[in-house]
Formats: structure tokens, C-alpha cells, sequence
């Protein structure tokens, strides 16, 4: 799980990024009491590439990434330049060598109990092992 720190690196260090969200990028969860707007990342699923000769080289890893704020608009935005910074992005970061990052899907949602808005967008990480 280490693409998880690539994640954050990426995230944090991208500045059209860190401009709306500073180092407000959380694993699984975000920090209870999280000043608005924060990002979320969330591992789903992680399939090897297995080889007859041996164990996987190449591993696809499917993440969410949620951008979750108050106002619409700045989540949408955020969305956007969540999936700039990490869309075909491919090279080495926080150790971890990425063959490939590729944006699959986004949904969007409203959440009453916090009054939020959240964009979940999903990921295929190709990590080389």
C-alpha cells in the first residue's frame, strides 16, 4: 500500500492542489474536525500481475479519491485539479515507481449529515513492484 504515499506526495506537492486543500489529504479518513475542503483516499482493490516464473512485477491498484467540500463548485474544482495532477501521471515518487496512473469513473454526491458535497473519483494505479 505503499502507492498510498505516492498519492499524498503527488497531491501535496501539485499546487494548483495545495492551493484549495493545503496538506489536507487523508488516508481512509479525515482527521475528525478537518477544516473544509479536504481530500480523501481510499484503496478498493489491488489485482497482481502474475506471471508463470514468478510473483507479480506489475500490480493495478484501484483507489477512490474524494474531493469533499461545502460549496459545490470548489469541489468540482477541486475534482479537476485532483485528476490533472494525477491522470497519466507516471514516474517515481515518495519511492514508489508508478507505470501509470489512469482516471476511470467519477460520481458526485450530496451528503445531508455534514452538509457537504463530495466528488468520488476512481483511479487504476499501475505500480511497479
Amino acid at each position: 500500500m505503499n502507492e498510498g504515499k505516492a498519492i499524498y506526495s503527488i497531491l501535496t506537492t501539485d499546487s494548483a492542489v495545495s492551493a484549495i486543500v493545503s496538506s489536507r489529504v487523508y488516508p481512509q479518513i479525515a482527521a475528525q474536525g478537518a477544516a473544509f475542503p479536504f481530500v480523501v483516499y481510499v484503496i478498493n482493490d489491488i489485482t497482481p500481475s502474475d506471471t508463470k516464473s514468478g510473483v507479480s512485477t506489475l500490480d493495478e491498484v484501484r483507489y477512490e479519491i474524494l474531493a469533499i467540500s461545502e460549496n459545490y463548485a470548489e469541489a468540482a474544482d477541486l475534482n479537476e485539479k485532483i485528476r490533472t495532477a494525477l491522470d497519466r501521471y507516471t514516474g517515481t515518487v515518495a519511492a514508489v515507481v508508478i507505470d501509470s496512473i489512469q482516471f476511470t469513473e467519477l460520481e458526485t454526491d450530496y451528503d445531508t449529515a455534514s452538509e457537504t458535497y463530495i466528488a468520488n473519483s476512481e483511479y487504476i494505479i499501475r505500480v511497479k513492484r
